[in-house]
């Protein structure tokens, strides 16, 4: 878990979030919901939906900021 939270760190140590892209409290909820209750293969299902959908909300943010600079570049 150490690993996971350096890597966090180093990475927004120069880049700020995006709120849009950020985990919101009300998806953190439903997930403390759905792990609460879990057994082990549930648990697993639900880290495992967890990264996926980080891996989705990264990408949208990565095609918005791609979007954003080939507006600012075409602007030029």
């Amino acid at each position: 878990m150490q690993k996971i939270k350096d890597y966090i760190d180093r990475f927004f140590k120069n880049k700020a979030m995006d709120a849009n892209y950020a985990l919101r409290t009300c998806e953190v909820v439903e997930l403390i919901k759905e792990m609460h209750w879990a057994d082990t293969n549930k648990l697993y299902d639900a880290i495992a939906a967890l990264f996926r959908y980080g891996y989705a909300k990264g990408y949208r943010a990565a095609k918005a900021e791609m979007k954003k600079k080939a507006g600012a570049a075409y602007a030029k």
